[in-house]
């Protein structure tokens, strides 16, 4: 069983609210759904800079959390 630490677990929460809020804003402001897919990789985005943010406490790459 693959075991999710609390930080994992919040970064994912993250990712799904952006990864929810790209694609509904995309598909109704388009009504294209190849588009609104692209909107999951750039939902990506946010939460991959903050992850590899050193000064980020909440999801960055710390020395704590190597």
């Amino acid at each position: 069983m693959i075991k999710i630490s609390e930080q994992n677990k919040a970064m994912l929460a993250s990712y799904g609210r952006s990864v929810l809020g790209a694609g509904v804003a995309v598909y109704v402001s388009t009504g294209d759904v190849k588009m609104a897919a692209n909107a999951l990789w750039a939902a990506a985005l946010p939460v991959l800079l903050r992850y590899v943010n050193p000064k980020d406490l909440a999801f960055g790459k710390t020395e704590a959390g190597k």
